[in-house]
């Protein structure tokens, strides 16, 4: 069985723009907006990839990298 993200490109590039728009935000130190873009965009392509049959292994693990950068700044802050 061959994975819905190597026969789609569509939802490949849309989980690596925005893990990248997470990174440059984190990187940067950009403002909440650039978070929330990165976030928007990570959600949609999340559903679109779910609705052409994607499994959940696939996406939960993709979806575990975006939580764990997006957690980055609690974890050097101390949990501040």
């Amino acid at each position: 069985m061959e994975s819905v993200f190597v026969s789609n490109p569509l939802i490949l590039l849309g989980f690596i723009v925005s893990l990248a728009l997470c990174g440059f935000g984190l990187v940067k130190k950009t403002h909440f907006c650039v978070t929330v873009v990165s976030a928007l965009i990570f959600v949609a392509t999340a559903t679109y990839a779910l609705l052409k049959g994607a499994g959940l292994y696939e996406v939960g693990t993709v979806a575990a990298a975006f939580f764990a950068i997006n957690l980055l700044p609690l974890w050097k802050k101390g949990g501040r």
